[in-house]
């Protein structure tokens, strides 16, 4: 009798009990994430400034004689009854303004003589405008003289150059050369070369 009560209960005790739990299974579902931020745009840098051109140099004014840079080609021809025919050039350039170092070459014939002068010049051109330009001129150089022993010759000149044109100009002046040693023209009926000036020049 006891054993069937003990069969009855432990029946009932099975029968009463819940059954097993199931075993927790992971869900293979993702998990929503949130949504990331959207990117912070950066605005563009603004280009860089360019500065503004320099402003244009004034164009340069109408060139005068003597201007610093300007070369001279100087031309002479001319004749006399007294001092037969004269013939000669010369260059110069104006390293600085109104002034300008040069040569001068020239023959004159005529009463029986032939006079050939090789000179280095300076001038100087102390007023000038552009119609017109008041030069001072020094020379020193070699002097030769037909049938005649060579000497020296030192001397200034001073005149007028008038513009003609565009870069051609006529001088109008007065040069004096003196002769030197003593001895070298004290045969001849002067010891001094003078006259007026009458010649054309060039510029470039």
């Amino acid at each position: 009798m006891s054993v069937l009560v003990a069969v009855v209960a432990a029946s009932w005790l099975a029968q009463a009990a819940p059954p097993p739990a199931a075993p927790a299974t992971t869900s293979s579902a993702p998990v929503a994430s949130s949504p990331e931020p959207p990117p912070v745009e950066t605005p563009p840098e603004p280009p860089p400034e360019v500065a503004p051109p320099p402003p244009l140099p004034p164009p340069p004014g109408p060139a005068c004689y003597g201007d610093q840079g300007l070369s001279e080609l100087s031309l002479a021809l001319g004749y006399s009854s007294d001092s037969g025919l004269l013939a000669g050039g010369g260059f110069r350039r104006f390293v600085v303004t109104g002034i300008a170092p040069g040569a001068e070459a020239s023959v004159q014939t005529g009463a029986g003589a032939t006079i050939g002068l090789l000179l280095a010049t300076l001038r100087l051109a102390p007023l000038r405008a552009r119609q017109f330009a008041f030069v001072v001129t020094g020379r020193a150089g070699r002097v030769l003289l037909s049938h005649h022993d060579d000497g020296w010759g030192a001397g200034v000149g001073a005149g007028v150059i008038v513009s003609l044109a565009a870069n051609v100009g006529l001088e109008l002046g007065y040069d004096v050369l003196w002769l030197l040693p003593a001895s070298f023209c004290a045969d001849l009926s002067a010891c001094t070369i003078q006259g007026p000036v009458i010649g054309l020049r060039l510029a470039f």
